[in-house]
């Protein structure tokens, strides 16, 4: 957090894609930076009450999803984060939280695919990752093999993310009865901008 809060040279952008009730996160980062906040959630109209209000000008919030393509004929509509990117008028997001329930794969799937001709624009990830068997009702792409998520998380180190964190989400975990939920912290440590490697 030190490398966040000393920047003073350029603008911090943050994505926060999942807001649900909780929005600790966001105030903390903001509180002790002078970063933006871009948040997304399709299941909420607005950042949680956690949020002090003499933030809302450097927080953005927008009843949306993210996926793997865009389509804003849904209600509410979804994004695919290079959508989104443009949108904002963004060519960085210095750190990607992303807790949405299992279409991570989806969406990082995407996100590696639409910048596959250049450096990956990211400095770091944040995410939840959901790891569970998939249902006939299931709407969104997760792995079905080891083989395929040895290749998810392959297709994301090759690109140079690095595992830094795991941690596992027990309180999530305590519903399913076997750890299939954990919280990961990624570098990009072939990242020419971040905060965090120069």
């Amino acid at each position: 957090m030190t490398r966040y809060e000393a920047n003073k040279k350029r603008p911090c952008v943050i994505y926060s894609f999942g807001v649900n009730d909780d929005s600790a996160f966001e105030n903390s980062v903001l509180s002790r930076t002078n970063c933006e906040i871009w948040g997304y959630d399709y299941s909420v109209n607005s950042w949680a009450v956690s949020l002090d209000h003499s933030f809302l000008p450097r927080a953005h919030f927008t009843k949306a999803g993210i996926s793997n393509i865009t389509n804003t004929d849904r209600s509410p509509p979804f994004y695919s984060v290079k959508d989104l990117m443009k949108l904002n008028g963004h060519d960085y997001i210095d750190i990607m939280k992303m807790d949405i329930e299992g279409s991570e794969f989806d969406a990082l799937g995407a996100f590696l695919s639409d910048f596959q001709d250049g450096d990956l624009p990211v400095g770091q990830l944040l995410v939840e990752a959901h790891m569970m068997e998939t249902k006939p009702t299931t709407t969104f792409g997760l792995p079905k093999s080891l083989a395929e998520w040895v290749e998810f998380w392959e297709s994301l180190e090759a690109r140079g993310l690095r595992e830094v964190s795991v941690e596992p989400n027990l309180l999530g975990n305590t519903a399913y009865g076997s750890p299939v939920f954990a919280e990961l912290t990624l570098i990009n440590t072939a990242d020419k901008k971040s905060l965090l490697l120069t």
